[in-house]
């Protein structure tokens, strides 16, 4: 066996976590209003499987530490717990391109190193023992299993730490299928160290690669990790359908809830005018410094809801509206479309002053200062309320629903069917 039920009247329930830094925030505040203050073991009980990316996995590594929805949300409120895993790096530790480029906007800001010291600090138990054994500290008899994406440095692949060693998936277990004979070694990475991959976004946020490492019979092996999002896992969802397919479990009884941490959709300038120009997608004339901004900004989203969508069609392949099987949890940053003057006009949703918005839209996934996450907070609260939009799995030109849930209210009345 595998460590997998594959009974197929029961219910698979997968819990993923997108990555997003400090906005994983809005994970934790969307876990209290699904479950309540409870423990976090309680929580992780539900699923089968748990996987997660960057903030995510903070969220999910938090959750195994056992803190309770409230505690993690004060983890992110705390400027001084932000502050010790996004450490701003000094003069003396930037190369002289990286002081240069930095003027531009460009390379790195935190230390990697700090960053895993912080990870260390807030999951202290997380710290000593193997990934491999924080499914025993989940109560309960589902078993849950956790996988963490992240990406090889060096082999320039994903890479996914896995609780379960016996999992169908894994590459020795696939090797030793067709009898390769490959030796089936138990991956000796705690938790906070696939954590510690899984965040260390490159480019223009940490200075270089995780360094993780492991004591084997060989001795110290050293392995250079960057966050799950390069290898297109920032939104982890299609992995871990993956993994259930190919461990036997049947498409039609796997469930999903898919919690992000808020995406940002902007029309195109040419379908209506905006009262704004902030409001709407410009086709300005690229550059060589605005392509770089971009492409180190794309590889931390998920365009165009791929990951979402290609799950989507796995377990609900006649692509229903809506699917209670596949629940995708997200706040929408997006205008919303007025008349003035009988003219259709993109304007700042009723909710926010024109100032918060247009910070949302250009806040990063390193929110530090207090102010920027006080704004992520009152963002989810106001889509907790239903007076924003949840992302929906697949939008038209103007951002309206296709597929998938309008609103978080919608989305929790269909979970409720599965998830008490």
């Amino acid at each position: 066996m595998n460590g997998f039920n594959t009974n197929q009247l029961e219910k698979y329930k997968i819990l993923s976590l997108d990555g997003g830094g400090s906005w994983a925030l809005v994970q934790a505040m969307t876990l209290g209003r699904i479950f309540g203050d409870i423990p976090g073991r309680e929580i992780l009980a539900h699923f089968d499987l748990v996987i997660a990316n960057s903030g995510g996995s903070i969220v999910a590594a938090g959750l195994a530490e056992n803190y309770r929805p409230s505690q993690l949300e004060d983890l992110f409120l705390n400027e001084s717990i932000r502050k010790s895993i996004f450490y701003n790096l000094g003069f003396t530790q930037k190369s002289l391109i990286t002081r240069i480029t930095r003027l531009f906007g460009i390379g790195p800001k935190y230390s990697a190193e700090a960053k895993y010291n912080g990870l260390q600090k807030v999951l202290p138990e997380l710290s000593k023992i193997p990934l491999t054994q924080v499914p025993a500290l989940i109560p309960g008899k589902r078993n849950t299993q956790f996988m963490v994406t992240t990406y090889d440095y060096y082999r320039n692949r994903a890479r996914f730490f896995r609780s379960n060693m016996k999992s169908f998936s894994k590459t020795a277990n696939l090797s030793n299928r067709r009898k390769r004979n490959v030796p089936r070694n138990p991956d000796p990475a705690t938790f906070v160290q696939a954590i510690h991959a899984a965040t260390n976004a490159p480019v223009n946020y940490f200075d270089k690669p995780a360094k993780i490492q492991f004591e084997t019979s060989r001795g110290i092996v050293e392995r250079f990790f960057w966050d799950g999002a390069v290898g297109g896992y920032n939104n982890p969802v299609l992995a871990g359908v993956i993994e259930a397919l190919s461990n036997g479990i049947a498409a039609e009884n796997i469930h999903i809830l898919s919690i992000g941490t808020g995406i940002k959709y902007l029309p195109k300038q040419d379908v209506f005018q905006s009262a704004y120009e902030e409001l709407v997608i410009r086709f300005d004339k690229p550059t060589l410094t605005k392509d770089l901004v971009k492409m180190t900004a794309s590889i931390l989203s998920d365009p165009p809801d791929a990951a979402s969508y290609t799950s989507y069609t796995i377990i609900a392949p006649d692509l229903p509206a809506k699917s209670e099987r596949f629940v995708r949890l997200c706040p929408v940053i997006q205008p919303s479309l007025h008349l003035k003057d009988n003219v259709p006009t993109w304007d700042i949703p009723d909710e926010y002053t024109f100032p918060e918005f247009r910070d949302l839209l250009h806040l990063e996934m390193d929110a530090v200062e207090d102010k920027h996450v006080k704004l992520i907070q009152k963002m989810t609260q106001l889509w907790l309320e239903n007076k924003t939009l949840n992302q929906p799995i697949r939008n038209d030109k103007y951002l309206r629903c296709l597929l998938g849930h309008n609103t978080f209210g919608e989305g929790l009345e269909d979970l409720k069917s599965w998830l008490p």
